[in-house]
């Protein structure tokens, strides 16, 4: 399986800041066709997703982003 990129070329990564749209930014936390997820949440809570990414929002919301496509990426994951 090749590594997910945004547009620009860059490696997604668990953690990354991105930009969805121009209304939602977020941490990506689970890399749900990779299995990659932040240990703060739980897989099952997902599990019913094919693919994409989950996003938290700094309120702490969670979003699901289907495409890489729709992301950009703001902020690198340390």
């Amino acid at each position: 399986m090749t590594a997910p990129c945004y547009s620009c070329g860059e490696t997604i990564r668990l953690g990354d800041i991105v930009g969805v749209g121009y209304v939602m930014f977020g941490k990506i936390v689970y890399m749900i066709g990779h299995g990659l997820y932040s240990d703060a949440f739980q897989v099952d809570d997902w599990a019913h997703l094919d693919g994409g990414y989950v996003i938290q929002t700094p309120e702490g919301a969670l979003f699901h982003c289907e495409h890489e496509a729709e992301m950009a990426l703001l902020d690198r994951a340390e």
